[in-house]
């Protein structure tokens, strides 16, 4: 009796550079589909060479947004997701097709190692865990940037094993297209940021960058060195963009506040900062 079918579903939009080595770590899967947003590159001559399955979805401001389209294309009994420029480790391919196998749980996250340029950082932001793995029917996205599925039943974690890790390569990689895709993810994010008061943004702009730098680089960072510094210091960079959004689309409502009051608002944050790292 032969057990459950897996498709990798892989979403491109112009992903010549990673494509070709996404779909190679990807071989072992029963079907591979790559759902491409009108890509101008080779992105899909070089995915179905080797074998890939290729659908056309429309072009979106985010992935999440055509998920769903994607995910009704494929055939497989079970899921995994997987982005262009990222590869599923030997060890981590062996892991998916044995929980399928067993079916323990509906849906389970999956440890995702980072790198920046060529260095894989072993402890920074480690494990990053992603939804990824899940029946096929249990998931849904809602369409907003950076947000899990919804899943129908239950969830598991994979192990934090690097040998069982999939490897986010490319991420940041080019600091210049860094900067241009997380400044487009920043104002998106900003859209199911709340509207607050002028002191509770001075929050979001001063407190979560500085604990987010500190809880990643004190929590393992340091550990990488130098590539682990930055990455930090580009994580909490990008809380930074998310607060400027959301002040952006407020401003005509702050009166602005006197030197005082933000010198003010300022300390307080600084302890509420402080106050919050102790505890962790």
């Amino acid at each position: 009796m032969s057990g459950p079918r897996i498709t990798v579903l892989i979403n491109t939009r112009n992903e010549e550079r990673w494509i070709a080595d996404c779909v190679r770590s990807c071989s072992w899967a029963d079907e591979i589909v790559v759902a491409d947003m009108s890509s101008s590159d080779n992105t899909r001559e070089l995915a179905g060479r080797l074998g890939a399955r290729i659908i056309q979805v429309p072009i979106a401001q985010c992935v999440e947004l055509v998920r769903n389209q994607a995910m009704a294309e494929c055939t497989g009994d079970w899921i995994f997701v997987v982005d262009a420029d990222e590869r599923v480790s030997p060890g981590l391919a062996a892991l998916v097709q044995k929980t399928i196998r067993q079916q323990e749980a509906d849906a389970y996250w999956v440890p995702r190692r980072n790198y920046l340029f060529e260095a894989a950082l072993q402890h920074t932001n480690w494990p990053d865990n992603q939804l990824r793995l899940f029946r096929r029917g249990c998931a849904e996205w809602s369409g907003v940037v950076h947000q899990a599925a919804w899943i129908r039943g239950t969830t598991a974690e994979f192990p934090a094993d690097h040998s069982a890790a999939l490897e986010h390569v490319g991420g940041f990689m080019d600091m210049t297209q860094w900067l241009q895709k997380f400044a487009r993810y920043a104002a998106l994010e900003m859209e199911r940021t709340p509207r607050m008061s002028e002191s509770e943004l001075l929050g979001l702009l001063i407190r979560r960058p500085i604990a987010d730098f500190l809880l990643r680089y004190f929590g393992g960072g340091w550990k990488d060195g130098l590539p682990g510094l930055i990455q930090c210091i580009l994580l909490a960079l990008y809380r930074v963009m998310i607060a400027l959004n959301a002040y952006a689309r407020q401003r005509q409502e702050f009166q602005g506040g006197s030197p005082a009051e933000v010198r003010r608002w300022t300390k307080w944050e600084g302890v509420r900062t402080g106050v919050k790292l102790l505890r962790m």
